[in-house]
């Protein structure tokens, strides 16, 4: 696993291109999301925000966000068209990630 301090700090190396400029080395492809699924990601998390609070989501445990990610797959793949079931997937498997990295952290 890359760490955020590996990657966006002053001190990464440095990688110097074909043309010979010079700038710090990211051993991630930020540029291979799409565009349109953050995008409808971003809306799911904004509702989220004002329905439950910014950041609410840190304080509900993995399992808890499995099973509600579980949920939006099967009422996917049922073919219920009730809610943007991919977009909340896409959140859970986020929020379940980012409550297992900061555990880390702390620990």
């Amino acid at each position: 696993m890359v760490k955020v301090s590996e990657v966006a700090s002053k001190d990464a190396p440095t990688h110097t291109n074909a043309k010979g400029g010079k700038q710090s080395y990211i051993p991630t492809r930020f540029d291979l999301f799409d565009g349109n699924a953050m995008f409808a990601m971003a809306a799911v998390l904004h509702e989220g925000a004002e329905k439950y609070g910014e950041d609410n989501w840190r304080n509900i445990d993995i399992n808890d966000h499995l099973n509600h990610l579980l949920m939006h797959t099967f009422a996917y793949l049922k073919g219920d068209d009730s809610d943007d079931h991919l977009s909340h997937i896409m959140c859970r498997a986020m929020f379940a990630q980012g409550v297992e990295l900061q555990e880390e952290v702390i620990q």
